[in-house]
């Protein structure tokens, strides 16, 4: 498998683990849309999450979780070697940034901007965006999300998909 674009969310939700599927659910809808407005299709990219396993009660991944996942992950990055990584949520952004030594603190103050590094030895560009998911707890995020995706598009453009 290669794709130029892999989406990292950061865990499977319940639909997700029962058919073994990333984003599937509700959120997935919702990211199926956002791609088609970035120009983009689900068989183009590849998509994934930070850990691989539901957590219990769907609650917030937990470092050693992550820490437990992470050679998974980097198995696939080093696999598909995308060129673009596009972390959704804070915890799959705070994990990719923290690679490359950066730091934040607010998701929506970082969302849409383009960061470089090579957080698996190779050089990427890391545009991270709101979770899809987001926009099911508060509709008002859709907005930051569809701007997040446009600048995903633009970025994309640019580098010549």
């Amino acid at each position: 498998m290669s794709a130029r674009v892999m989406f990292i969310g950061e865990a499977p939700g319940e639909q997700e683990d029962s058919t073994g599927r990333p984003f599937v659910g509700r959120a997935g809808k919702i990211l199926t849309s956002l791609l088609t407005g970035a120009g983009l299709s689900r068989e183009k990219v590849f998509i994934g999450n930070i850990i691989k396993h539901r957590p219990p009660g769907n609650r917030d991944p937990k470092p050693e979780e992550i820490v437990a996942c992470t050679p998974w992950l980097e198995l696939q990055v080093n696999t598909i070697r995308p060129l673009v990584l596009v972390p959704m949520g804070r915890h799959a952004t705070r994990y990719l940034l923290n690679r490359i030594g950066v730091k934040f603190v607010k998701i929506t103050d970082i969302s849409g901007t383009v960061f470089e590094g090579e957080p698996f030895g190779f050089p990427q560009k890391i545009i991270p965006v709101l979770h899809p998911a987001a926009t099911l707890h508060n509709p008002r995020s859709r907005e930051h999300l569809e701007e997040d995706f446009r600048k995903l598009g633009e970025l994309l453009r640019k580098i010549g998909r």
